[in-house]
Protein backbone atom coordinates (compact mmCIF):
# COMPACT_ATOMS: atom_id res chain seq x y z
CA UNK A 1 0.00 0.00 0.00
CA UNK A 2 1.19 3.13 -0.98
CA UNK A 3 2.28 5.54 1.88
CA UNK A 4 -0.30 8.19 2.26
CA UNK A 5 0.82 11.76 1.60
CA UNK A 6 -0.54 15.47 3.04
CA UNK A 7 0.10 18.16 5.42
CA UNK A 8 -0.90 16.59 8.61
CA UNK A 9 1.51 15.50 10.87
CA UNK A 10 3.19 11.57 10.40
CA UNK A 11 2.40 11.73 6.71
CA UNK A 12 5.26 12.81 4.12
CA UNK A 13 5.84 15.75 3.04
CA UNK A 14 7.73 17.36 -0.07
CA UNK A 15 10.21 19.60 1.23
CA UNK A 16 8.47 22.86 0.44
CA UNK A 17 5.70 21.19 2.05
CA UNK A 18 7.40 21.04 5.50
CA UNK A 19 8.63 24.37 5.38
CA UNK A 20 5.18 26.12 4.73
CA UNK A 21 4.38 23.68 7.76
CA UNK A 22 7.03 24.92 9.32
CA UNK A 23 6.47 28.77 8.95
CA UNK A 24 2.28 27.74 10.53
CA UNK A 25 3.62 26.35 13.26
CA UNK A 26 5.69 29.52 14.35
CA UNK A 27 2.92 31.96 13.42
CA UNK A 28 3.74 33.00 9.77
CA UNK A 29 0.03 34.55 8.19
CA UNK A 30 1.95 36.20 4.73
CA UNK A 31 4.54 35.13 2.35
CA UNK A 32 6.39 37.37 0.27
CA UNK A 33 7.87 36.07 -3.22
CA UNK A 34 8.90 35.98 -6.94
CA UNK A 35 7.38 33.36 -9.22
CA UNK A 36 9.62 30.99 -10.74
CA UNK A 37 10.33 26.83 -11.78
CA UNK A 38 12.64 26.58 -8.69
CA UNK A 39 9.46 28.18 -6.47
CA UNK A 40 6.46 26.64 -8.04
CA UNK A 41 6.51 23.73 -5.61
CA UNK A 42 7.04 26.59 -2.40
CA UNK A 43 3.97 28.48 -4.37
CA UNK A 44 1.78 25.23 -4.30
CA UNK A 45 2.35 24.51 -1.07
CA UNK A 46 1.11 27.80 0.12
CA UNK A 47 -2.17 27.73 -2.27
CA UNK A 48 -2.75 24.84 0.30
CA UNK A 49 -2.36 26.54 3.81
CA UNK A 50 -5.42 27.76 5.58
CA UNK A 51 -3.04 30.00 7.48
CA UNK A 52 -0.13 32.13 5.10
CA UNK A 53 -1.43 34.54 2.40
CA UNK A 54 1.17 34.33 -0.80
CA UNK A 55 1.60 37.58 -2.17
CA UNK A 56 3.35 37.05 -5.72
CA UNK A 57 5.20 39.63 -6.27
CA UNK A 58 6.53 41.81 -9.73
CA UNK A 59 10.45 42.35 -8.46
CA UNK A 60 11.89 39.69 -5.47
CA UNK A 61 13.52 42.59 -4.64
CA UNK A 62 9.87 44.18 -3.51
CA UNK A 63 9.22 40.85 -2.02
CA UNK A 64 12.58 41.25 0.29
CA UNK A 65 11.55 44.71 1.65
CA UNK A 66 7.96 43.11 2.30
CA UNK A 67 8.78 40.46 4.49
CA UNK A 68 11.23 43.32 6.38
CA UNK A 69 7.90 45.83 6.80
CA UNK A 70 5.96 42.25 8.07
CA UNK A 71 8.38 41.86 10.43
CA UNK A 72 8.78 45.00 11.65
CA UNK A 73 5.42 45.75 11.87
CA UNK A 74 4.19 42.14 13.35
CA UNK A 75 7.51 41.67 15.58
CA UNK A 76 6.76 37.66 13.67
CA UNK A 77 9.19 36.34 10.84
CA UNK A 78 9.21 38.19 7.91
CA UNK A 79 9.12 35.30 4.98
CA UNK A 80 10.45 35.84 1.35
CA UNK A 81 11.14 33.59 -1.44
CA UNK A 82 12.37 33.43 -5.14
CA UNK A 83 13.13 31.10 -7.65
CA UNK A 84 16.97 30.22 -8.56
CA UNK A 85 19.94 32.23 -10.36
CA UNK A 86 18.57 36.06 -10.58
CA UNK A 87 15.14 35.76 -8.90
CA UNK A 88 17.50 34.69 -5.40
CA UNK A 89 20.12 37.54 -6.04
CA UNK A 90 17.33 40.06 -5.84
CA UNK A 91 16.69 39.01 -2.85
CA UNK A 92 19.27 40.55 -1.38
CA UNK A 93 18.65 44.84 -0.67
CA UNK A 94 15.47 43.32 1.74
CA UNK A 95 17.82 41.15 3.42
CA UNK A 96 20.81 43.76 4.02
CA UNK A 97 18.08 46.07 5.29
CA UNK A 98 17.38 43.22 7.93
CA UNK A 99 20.64 43.15 8.53
CA UNK A 100 21.17 46.21 9.04
CA UNK A 101 17.84 46.98 11.25
CA UNK A 102 17.78 44.08 12.87
CA UNK A 103 14.53 42.45 11.36
CA UNK A 104 13.77 39.07 12.01
CA UNK A 105 13.24 37.30 8.19
CA UNK A 106 14.09 34.03 6.58
CA UNK A 107 14.41 34.05 2.76
CA UNK A 108 14.20 30.66 0.94
CA UNK A 109 15.63 30.16 -2.58
CA UNK A 110 15.97 27.71 -5.77
CA UNK A 111 19.31 26.01 -6.68
CA UNK A 112 20.12 24.62 -9.80
CA UNK A 113 20.31 20.69 -10.23
CA UNK A 114 23.47 19.91 -8.02
CA UNK A 115 24.33 16.38 -10.48
CA UNK A 116 24.99 19.49 -13.01
CA UNK A 117 27.82 21.53 -11.01
CA UNK A 118 30.00 23.16 -13.18
CA UNK A 119 28.82 22.75 -16.22
CA UNK A 120 27.05 26.31 -16.45
CA UNK A 121 23.62 24.93 -16.15
CA UNK A 122 20.62 27.15 -16.23
CA UNK A 123 20.70 29.89 -13.06
CA UNK A 124 23.82 27.33 -11.42
CA UNK A 125 24.96 29.94 -8.70
CA UNK A 126 27.48 27.01 -7.84
CA UNK A 127 30.77 29.41 -7.81
CA UNK A 128 32.15 26.65 -9.44
CA UNK A 129 33.81 27.22 -13.24
CA UNK A 130 33.22 31.05 -13.25
CA UNK A 131 29.45 30.46 -12.31
CA UNK A 132 27.93 33.31 -9.43
CA UNK A 133 28.48 31.90 -5.79
CA UNK A 134 24.88 32.66 -4.05
CA UNK A 135 26.48 31.15 -0.66
CA UNK A 136 28.97 33.23 -0.50
CA UNK A 137 26.77 36.72 -1.16
CA UNK A 138 23.87 35.46 0.85
CA UNK A 139 26.26 34.59 3.55
CA UNK A 140 27.34 38.26 3.58
CA UNK A 141 24.15 39.33 3.96
CA UNK A 142 22.31 37.19 6.95
CA UNK A 143 22.89 36.05 10.06
CA UNK A 144 23.49 32.67 8.60
CA UNK A 145 22.46 30.81 5.38
CA UNK A 146 21.84 27.56 5.31
CA UNK A 147 22.23 24.80 2.24
CA UNK A 148 19.61 22.00 2.51
CA UNK A 149 21.74 18.76 1.08
CA UNK A 150 19.45 16.12 2.76
CA UNK A 151 15.38 16.20 2.41
CA UNK A 152 15.81 14.81 6.14
CA UNK A 153 17.28 17.74 7.94
CA UNK A 154 14.52 20.13 6.44
CA UNK A 155 12.41 20.57 10.07
CA UNK A 156 16.37 20.55 11.71
CA UNK A 157 17.75 23.53 9.44
CA UNK A 158 14.23 25.11 9.57
CA UNK A 159 14.10 25.44 12.89
CA UNK A 160 17.74 26.23 13.82
CA UNK A 161 17.48 28.88 11.01
CA UNK A 162 14.02 31.04 12.63
CA UNK A 163 16.02 30.50 16.49
CA UNK A 164 18.70 31.98 14.51
CA UNK A 165 16.84 35.17 13.06
CA UNK A 166 15.44 35.78 16.73
CA UNK A 167 18.43 35.13 19.28
CA UNK A 168 20.08 38.09 20.55
CA UNK A 169 19.97 40.85 18.08
CA UNK A 170 17.47 39.58 15.77
CA UNK A 171 17.79 39.61 11.77
CA UNK A 172 17.39 37.85 8.46
CA UNK A 173 18.74 33.88 7.89
CA UNK A 174 18.25 31.93 4.71
CA UNK A 175 17.90 28.15 3.20
CA UNK A 176 18.87 27.11 -0.35
CA UNK A 177 16.60 24.48 -1.89
CA UNK A 178 18.81 22.40 -4.86
CA UNK A 179 16.16 21.74 -7.55
CA UNK A 180 16.89 17.95 -6.87
CA UNK A 181 15.31 17.64 -3.64
CA UNK A 182 11.93 18.85 -5.39
CA UNK A 183 12.05 15.79 -7.97
CA UNK A 184 9.92 13.13 -7.57
CA UNK A 185 10.53 10.39 -4.48
CA UNK A 186 12.13 13.01 -2.27
CA UNK A 187 10.41 13.22 0.56
CA UNK A 188 10.57 14.06 4.36
CA UNK A 189 9.46 10.84 6.09
CA UNK A 190 10.35 12.28 9.56
CA UNK A 191 7.53 15.93 10.27
CA UNK A 192 7.67 17.36 13.68
CA UNK A 193 6.60 20.66 15.17
CA UNK A 194 8.98 23.51 14.97
CA UNK A 195 9.53 25.02 17.77
CA UNK A 196 10.59 29.07 18.86
CA UNK A 197 12.89 28.63 21.89
CA UNK A 198 14.62 31.80 22.11
CA UNK A 199 15.80 33.10 25.53
CA UNK A 200 15.83 36.70 26.45
CA UNK A 201 18.81 38.63 27.03
CA UNK A 202 18.66 39.49 30.44
CA UNK A 203 20.77 42.03 32.41
CA UNK A 204 23.26 40.91 34.87
CA UNK A 205 22.21 42.13 38.42
CA UNK A 206 25.49 43.06 39.40
CA UNK A 207 26.02 45.78 35.94
CA UNK A 208 22.64 47.08 36.82
CA UNK A 209 22.90 47.79 40.12
CA UNK A 210 26.67 49.84 39.11
CA UNK A 211 24.19 51.41 36.50
CA UNK A 212 21.69 52.46 39.30
CA UNK A 213 24.20 53.65 41.67
CA UNK A 214 25.79 55.68 39.01
CA UNK A 215 23.06 57.13 37.69
CA UNK A 216 21.47 57.93 41.37
CA UNK A 217 24.73 59.49 42.40
CA UNK A 218 24.40 62.03 39.57
CA UNK A 219 21.17 62.71 39.92
CA UNK A 220 22.00 63.50 44.03
CA UNK A 221 24.54 65.79 42.92
CA UNK A 222 22.11 67.84 40.51
CA UNK A 223 23.46 66.16 37.34
CA UNK A 224 21.15 66.73 34.49
CA UNK A 225 20.31 63.21 32.40
CA UNK A 226 18.80 62.34 29.25
CA UNK A 227 17.79 59.15 27.75
CA UNK A 228 18.33 58.49 24.45
CA UNK A 229 15.75 55.41 23.49
CA UNK A 230 15.92 53.74 19.92
CA UNK A 231 14.46 50.99 17.98
CA UNK A 232 15.36 48.11 19.88
CA UNK A 233 13.61 49.50 22.75
CA UNK A 234 10.37 49.67 20.50
CA UNK A 235 11.02 45.76 18.89
CA UNK A 236 11.17 44.96 22.91
CA UNK A 237 8.11 46.31 24.18
CA UNK A 238 9.95 48.50 26.58
CA UNK A 239 8.00 51.22 26.35
CA UNK A 240 5.94 51.17 29.61
CA UNK A 241 9.43 50.89 31.44
CA UNK A 242 10.65 53.54 29.37
CA UNK A 243 7.39 55.60 30.36
CA UNK A 244 7.95 54.53 34.14
CA UNK A 245 11.21 55.69 34.21
CA UNK A 246 11.38 58.94 32.52
CA UNK A 247 8.57 59.96 35.05
CA UNK A 248 9.55 58.57 38.21
CA UNK A 249 13.01 60.28 37.77
CA UNK A 250 11.43 63.47 35.30
CA UNK A 251 14.34 62.48 32.88
CA UNK A 252 14.03 64.16 29.49
CA UNK A 253 13.71 61.75 26.81
CA UNK A 254 15.07 61.86 23.44
CA UNK A 255 14.71 59.44 20.41
CA UNK A 256 16.14 58.47 17.59
CA UNK A 257 14.24 58.51 14.53
CA UNK A 258 12.99 54.83 14.75
CA UNK A 259 12.44 55.37 17.96
CA UNK A 260 9.79 58.06 17.50
CA UNK A 261 6.54 56.39 19.70
CA UNK A 262 8.06 54.78 22.52
CA UNK A 263 6.06 57.37 24.33
CA UNK A 264 3.91 59.41 23.34
CA UNK A 265 4.84 62.35 21.51
CA UNK A 266 2.56 64.61 23.62
CA UNK A 267 4.09 63.12 26.83
CA UNK A 268 5.65 66.60 28.53
CA UNK A 269 8.92 64.91 29.09
CA UNK A 270 9.20 63.87 25.45
CA UNK A 271 11.16 66.57 23.59
CA UNK A 272 11.48 65.18 20.14
CA UNK A 273 13.85 63.12 17.38
CA UNK A 274 17.71 63.73 18.01
CA UNK A 275 18.87 63.49 14.78
CA UNK A 276 20.18 65.31 11.61
CA UNK A 277 16.64 65.96 10.53
CA UNK A 278 15.49 65.77 14.15
CA UNK A 279 14.38 68.44 16.90
CA UNK A 280 15.97 71.87 18.80
CA UNK A 281 14.20 71.35 21.67
CA UNK A 282 15.86 67.60 21.89
CA UNK A 283 19.53 68.77 20.40
CA UNK A 284 19.29 71.53 23.22
CA UNK A 285 18.68 69.13 26.47
CA UNK A 286 21.42 66.65 24.65
CA UNK A 287 23.73 69.86 24.51
CA UNK A 288 22.89 70.32 28.63
CA UNK A 289 22.98 66.62 29.46
CA UNK A 290 25.86 65.23 31.97
CA UNK A 291 24.85 61.83 31.78
CA UNK A 292 23.15 60.14 28.66
CA UNK A 293 21.77 56.76 29.09
CA UNK A 294 21.43 55.00 25.59
CA UNK A 295 18.54 52.07 25.29
CA UNK A 296 18.44 50.19 22.55
CA UNK A 297 19.90 52.74 20.01
CA UNK A 298 22.90 52.22 17.72
CA UNK A 299 24.15 55.41 17.98
CA UNK A 300 24.71 55.26 14.01
CA UNK A 301 25.13 57.94 11.55
CA UNK A 302 22.10 60.21 11.71
CA UNK A 303 21.49 60.15 15.34
CA UNK A 304 25.29 61.22 15.89
CA UNK A 305 25.59 63.92 13.22
CA UNK A 306 28.03 61.89 10.95
CA UNK A 307 29.64 60.84 14.01
CA UNK A 308 30.46 63.90 15.48
CA UNK A 309 33.77 63.51 17.31
CA UNK A 310 33.42 65.64 20.61
CA UNK A 311 29.35 64.54 20.42
CA UNK A 312 29.87 62.89 23.97
CA UNK A 313 32.70 64.98 25.54
CA UNK A 314 31.98 66.26 29.30
CA UNK A 315 29.68 64.09 29.16
CA UNK A 316 29.01 60.62 30.65
CA UNK A 317 27.53 57.60 28.44
CA UNK A 318 25.89 54.99 29.82
CA UNK A 319 24.21 52.53 27.23
CA UNK A 320 21.79 49.39 27.42
CA UNK A 321 22.05 46.84 24.39
CA UNK A 322 21.19 43.52 23.40
CA UNK A 323 24.41 42.95 21.00
CA UNK A 324 27.94 43.24 22.94
CA UNK A 325 29.56 44.90 19.23
CA UNK A 326 27.37 47.82 19.69
CA UNK A 327 30.06 48.77 22.50
CA UNK A 328 32.30 48.65 20.32
CA UNK A 329 31.48 51.11 17.37
CA UNK A 330 32.40 54.82 17.17
CA UNK A 331 31.55 55.37 21.41
CA UNK A 332 32.91 53.71 24.05
CA UNK A 333 30.02 53.42 26.54
CA UNK A 334 31.53 54.54 30.80
CA UNK A 335 29.33 52.16 31.50
CA UNK A 336 27.59 49.49 29.14
CA UNK A 337 24.80 46.58 29.66
CA UNK A 338 24.04 43.78 27.67
CA UNK A 339 20.29 43.49 27.72
CA UNK A 340 17.09 42.85 26.23
CA UNK A 341 15.92 46.72 26.78
CA UNK A 342 12.56 45.89 28.16
CA UNK A 343 13.85 43.72 31.22
CA UNK A 344 16.98 46.09 31.56
CA UNK A 345 14.81 49.21 32.09
CA UNK A 346 12.31 47.34 34.50
CA UNK A 347 15.21 46.50 36.25
CA UNK A 348 16.88 49.49 36.20
CA UNK A 349 14.23 51.43 37.57
CA UNK A 350 13.64 49.21 40.33
CA UNK A 351 17.21 49.34 41.56
CA UNK A 352 16.67 53.38 40.97
CA UNK A 353 13.78 53.15 43.09
CA UNK A 354 15.46 52.08 46.02
CA UNK A 355 18.43 54.43 45.63
CA UNK A 356 16.63 57.58 44.86
CA UNK A 357 13.60 59.68 46.41
CA UNK A 358 11.16 61.93 45.35
CA UNK A 359 12.65 63.79 42.51
CA UNK A 360 10.49 67.26 41.75
CA UNK A 361 8.55 67.52 37.93
CA UNK A 362 11.06 69.12 35.62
Amino acid sequence: MARERGRGRGRTMKVYEAIVKGLEDIGVAAAFGGAGENAAQLMLALKHSEQIRPIITRHEQAASFMACGYAMFTGNLGFCFATAGPGAFNLFSGLAVAMSDSYPVLAVSGFADRKWTGYGSLNETSGVNGTPDSQAMFAATTKKSFFLTDIADTFDVFEEAVNIAFEGRPGPVHITVPEDLTERGNDVEQSRPVRLDVRPVLPDPARVEEMAADLAGAMNQGKSIVALVGFGAIRSGAGPAVRRLIERFQIPLLTTLDGKGIVPEGHPLSLGVFADSGHASAWKAFREADVVLCIGNSLNQHATFNFREDLFNGKRLIHINISETEFRKAYKPDLALRSDARPAVEALVDALDAKVGGVPAA
